[in-house]
């Protein structure tokens, strides 16, 4: 069967390359972005090929899915737990070193009943550029 054999050396090169584009950027690219990044090395590499990559990395664990409201889905290669600060002006992204101290994760479980097995915390505003940009205008 065909899903019963190990990929080929051609796919797990292309997927090493589609990896390394994202870890080498902090922009949190989207998937033409890193289209774009994987051509500059391979040149015959088809968005398609980026996509379905993209798609088998984050279910592997490997990068993690982002999308912040209605923008285009990303990608990025910091797959601990951490937040989010996304520029609702000029679109850009920046992980945030902090992350949920362990008492809210437990305090959350113990009001809930459950157990938390990941979470995602986005902030939402303007950069330090943008909120310049508009404040000058007024």
């Amino acid at each position: 069967m065909a899903q019963d054999r190990p990929p080929s050396n051609r796919s797990t090169t292309q997927r090493a390359a589609v990896l390394r584009a994202v870890e080498s950027v902090h922009t949190h690219p989207n998937a033409e972005e890193v289209y774009r990044l994987v051509r500059k090395n391979m040149p015959n590499i088809s968005l398609a090929t980026v996509y379905r990559n993209l798609h088998l990395l984050a279910d592997e664990g490997k990068l993690r899915e982002v999308q912040f409201l209605g923008d285009v889905l990303r990608y990025d290669a910091m797959t601990d737990p951490h937040e989010h600060f996304y520029c609702r002006a000029c679109h850009r992204v920046w992980d945030l070193d902090s992350s949920l101290p362990e008492t809210v994760l437990r305090a959350t479980e113990r009001k809930t009943h459950g157990s938390i097995e990941r979470y995602a915390l986005d902030y939402y505003g303007l950069c330090s550029h943008c909120r310049k940009s508009t404040t000058s205008r007024d």
